[in-house]
């Protein structure tokens, strides 16, 4: 219950952004939509393309951006106020974050209800419910791997005066190898081979492939015990890298 009251006070503090939302929300809207126009002008714009896209709608209301609290938490010291709190760290930035996706995430399955039915555009979906149950875990433990990946990048701020450098090229590699950009499936096998090695497509591109039905079930099983892994692996380094980086914190004046 203590946990719903926590999620409900940081739901409240962010719905006062909401302005702030909205536009996070048009960036997450035009890129996919960006990327459709431009495969439209090349003549692919299959249904199967057109939804890909569209999800990625969702999928980049669902982008997590935690690792940006790394200056006011670690570098200018807030991190003392956590420190003193019931909670863990990782907890209160978990429930801290998730209204801001859920938010915009709420967008953009309104903007795709109505780009599906108003403008009835066919839209390619996972049909059973027992696979759109399954869908919906998968892109659960999704984002919690995306989640604990920031949460790493932020730790690093423990050992370095700027993580802007490192930040901007995570989320560059993110993007690409989360299929932001192009579909994974659409690479050549060598370098698709490589990228399934890496977390990146367990936390949006494999969710989406499962909405959309492209994935058999005993592949949803596979990528949903491999984001296990994943995640069990993270949280680990988590626990190492706070463990070491707390007894280099320190501030001054708070």
């Amino acid at each position: 219950m203590r946990y719903i009251r926590i999620f409900l006070l940081f739901f409240e503090h962010v719905y006062q952004y909401r302005s702030r939302i909205f536009v996070w929300f048009l960036v997450s809207l035009f890129h996919p939509l960006i990327y459709l126009l431009f495969w439209s002008g090349r003549g692919i714009n299959t249904t199967g393309i057109i939804t890909y896209y569209l999800f990625y709608i969702i999928a980049g209301g669902f982008f997590v951006h935690v690792e940006a609290d790394a200056r006011p938490d670690i570098l200018e010291g807030q991190l003392t106020m956590y420190l003193i709190k019931p909670f863990s760290y990782l907890q209160l930035k978990f429930f801290s974050e998730l209204p801001w996706r859920m938010i915009q995430g709420s967008m953009g399955f309104i903007v795709l209800s109505l780009i599906a039915f108003v403008l009835a555009v066919p839209i390619q979906i996972v049909g059973l419910p027992t696979d759109m149950l399954l869908a919906i875990v998968i892109a659960v433990f999704g984002y919690c791997v995306m989640f604990m990946f920031k949460m790493i990048i932020l730790l690093t701020a423990f050992w370095t005066t700027d993580i802007s450098g490192f930040q901007q090229l995570s989320e560059m590699i993110l993007i690409v190898c989360a299929g932001f950009i192009m579909p994974i499936y659409a690479l050549s096998d060598p370098v698709r081979q490589i990228i399934y090695l890496t977390p990146f497509p367990y936390m949006i591109y494999f969710p989406v492939m499962a909405f959309m039905g492209k994935l058999s079930l005993s592949d949803n099983w596979s990528i949903l015990a491999v984001q296990v892994i994943w995640l069990v692996l993270f949280y680990g380094l988590y626990k190492v890298l706070w463990h070491h980086g707390i007894r280099k914190f320190s501030a001054v004046g708070i």
